[in-house]
């Protein structure tokens, strides 16, 4: 009994580390360019293993990308902790972090972006999804909480000013007629600017 559990330990651990080694060769990747242009062959080369066999870890790119995108949601939301642990609780000070976050993934906001725009995902990634962002908006929704907004309210103002932000960090982070360091100043100005629209309208 005790063999069989070793070698099931065993088993499950390479899988572990077969996953984290095409986790890493698809970010590897998606740093380099548009992940759009990237296929599961392109992942399994990086990673060394036969295009066949990655099927056996993941059923699709999208599965890869929800997966990825689940560990740097993770990331963001300890980020957003540590600033709320070092005393940056005001809703501009929440803005700027969701700014900073996104600003510095540019691959990380394409994943969010394909998800939240393909039609057409992979069902398994698309529940993997779904999960990743509700997850990420009950943590949104208890910080907002602490800061006096009506439990009542909290899904819908939260699910407003993520969405707001969003929108402001896609349309203007990289506009032609600024420098990256001025694109940045700007989508910060525009992000304390909602939140104060934001919190003057707090239910």
């Amino acid at each position: 009994m005790g063999r069989k559990s070793t070698f099931l330990e065993l088993k499950e651990s390479e899988r572990a580390y077969r996953r984290d080694l095409i986790l890493d060769a698809a970010m590897n990747l998606f740093a380099e360019r548009p992940f759009h242009d990237i296929g599961m062959r392109d992942i399994a080369t990086e990673a060394g293993i036969s295009p066949a066999s990655i099927y056996r870890y993941f059923s699709s790119r999208d599965d890869i990308l929800a997966e990825i995108l689940g560990h740097e949601v993770s990331e963001g939301s300890q980020r957003q902790r540590e600033r709320l642990q070092t005393g940056r609780t005001s809703l501009e000070d929440i803005a700027a972090g969701i700014v900073d976050f996104f600003m510095d993934k540019e691959a990380t906001l394409q994943m969010l972006n394909h998800f939240l725009l393909k039609e057409e995902v992979d069902e398994e990634a698309r529940e993997k999804f779904n999960s990743i962002q509700t997850h990420y908006l009950q943590q949104f929704d208890r910080v907002l909480e602490s800061m006096g907004c009506d439990k009542d309210s909290v899904r819908l103002f939260s699910r407003a000013f993520f969405a707001s932000l969003l929108g402001i960090i896609m349309s203007f982070r990289n506009s032609p007629d600024r420098s990256s360091e001025n694109n940045r100043k700007h989508v910060h100005r525009l992000a304390k600017m909602t939140a104060i629209i934001f919190k003057k309208g707090m239910p």
